[in-house]
């Protein structure tokens, strides 16, 4: 069995299209921001991962503004500092420390990098290699796009959610698909991580960790497949899904090379796509959207309320799959044209299986009403509260934060849980490596 692809302990490679042009000796000062303090950060060549990084630690000097908290910039550097460290008897030495002095930044965007070598139609084709099947047209959308995931926005964390169905086997099929999709993914996505984690329900434990992660919002995306039709007492817990996959007949063969460089390639081009929508049509796209959800969904076998933000979810991850960065009124016919026919075959057969229930439904996710905290978060909140006023601030350092609350009312460790807990009930942002806090009420 091939060994799971790990983007943080790569070496050399296989590398992106883009990590590749952001490892040249002229890009050396290009990539994500990462901060180590308020004045010290790093430059990361991939946003999903700590390899590679640039080779320096870049400061920042306290009469210059360094306002962006992240993104992909261009560094503007005054000199390099390197400290060499030569072992007794020994001629030669080694950098032990490489610093940049900073001047400024130029923001980048994304959308200029290198795109991926595969094209659309040949990315759908690798991903079913694999498969021995006759009768994968829509399959390899299904897939894509529940791997593809989608931003966070409005709506809350982002991610797709799927609910497979495997008309022509059993359970074992089921498992099959699952070990798939492990497959077209690097093992860092497998398991917890804050830009973005693929979690397969199988059981109920799955499902309820699955759902505190979601509520939790431990990633930025969460992408999950309830790979079995939940039992009826907890139909009212499931979470929302976008999208159907439906198993086609035939049989999988696993890869003896492990996830193909290209396939990762693709995906991690697409996880860069922020889709935009014009703020212009949004209105009349709130209209279009309920439509197309409509007629997309007009076969489910009990009544449904169609909303904006489950078939939104949708659209930017097809988006993605397109690699487009603007969503036009016209690209959700496009979509529409593209999913309707999943769709369709999807409540087909759910309309002849037994049982049917909501699991096989398309609710979305509302964001979570603010929650009550603790008497330590309520003493913070209400510090960051009275910044406000004095600053006309809504962002402050975490040293600021701190000074308004008495050490004999609060110790730094409840003041660290307490942090923790208004960053998880959505009162507080993070930034700049929690040097920096931003009140979001």
């Amino acid at each position: 069995m091939a060994k799971s692809l790990r983007l943080n302990k790569r070496v050399k490679g296989p590398w992106t299209n883009f990590e590749s042009y952001l490892l040249k000796p002229e890009n050396v000062h290009v990539g994500w921001i990462e901060w180590i303090d308020s004045r010290s950060f790093h430059i990361k060549k991939n946003p999903f991962s700590n390899h590679p990084m640039s080779p320096y630690t870049y400061l920042v000097p306290d009469e210059v503004q360094f306002p962006i908290d992240e993104g992909l910039i261009r560094v503007h550097e005054e000199k390099i500092v390197k400290h060499i460290k030569i072992p007794e008897k020994k001629v030669y030495g080694n950098y032990t420390d490489e610093f940049c002095i900073v001047t400024g930044y130029e923001p980048l965007k994304p959308d200029e990098l290198p795109k991926p070598y595969l094209k659309k139609d040949d990315f759908l084709n690798r991903i079913l290699y694999n498969w021995e099947s006759s009768n994968t047209a829509t399959f390899g959308t299904e897939l894509a796009l529940n791997i593809l995931s989608c931003p966070k926005s409005v709506y809350g964390i982002g991610g797709i959610g799927a609910q497979s169905f495997a008309p022509f086997g059993s359970k074992r099929n089921l498992l099959t698909l699952n070990k798939a999709i492990r497959e077209l993914l690097p093992g860092d996505f497998l398991v917890q991580n804050k830009a973005f984690q693929y979690k397969p329900i199988k059981t109920r434990e799955d499902e309820r960790k699955v759902n505190l992660q979601v509520r939790r919002a431990v990633s930025d995306e969460i992408s999950y497949n309830y790979l079995f039709t939940l039992s009826p007492e907890l139909q009212q817990t499931m979470m929302s899904t976008q999208i159907p996959i439906v198993l086609p007949e035939g049989f999988y063969v696993a890869s003896e090379w492990g996830l193909d460089p290209d396939i990762l390639d693709y995906q991690m081009g697409a996880l860069l796509i922020q889709p935009h929508i014009d703020e212009r049509i949004q209105k009349r796209l709130r209209n279009l959207i309920t439509r197309i959800g409509s007629d997309m969904l007009r076969d489910i076998p009990e009544n449904n309320t169609v909303d904006f933000p489950g078939v939104l979810r949708l659209a930017k991850a097809w988006a993605r799959l397109q690699f487009k960065w603007e969503l036009e009124e016209d690209d959700f016919h496009k979509m529409k044209n593209d999913l309707e026919e999943p769709f369709k075959e999807f409540f087909d057969l759910v309309e002849d299986a037994e049982n049917v229930g909501r699991t096989y439904l398309t609710p979305l996710t509302q964001m979570p009403d603010k929650r009550t905290v603790s008497i330590n978060a309520t003493k913070i909140l209400r510090g960051a509260k009275q910044l406000e006023k004095e600053t006309g601030q809504k962002r402050f350092l975490k040293t600021s934060l701190h000074q308004k609350i008495p050490l004999t009312d609060i110790s730094d460790y409840e003041f660290e849980r307490a942090l923790d807990e208004l960053i998880l009930t959505g009162y507080f942002l993070k930034h700049k490596n929690g040097t920096e806090y931003e009140l979001v009420i």
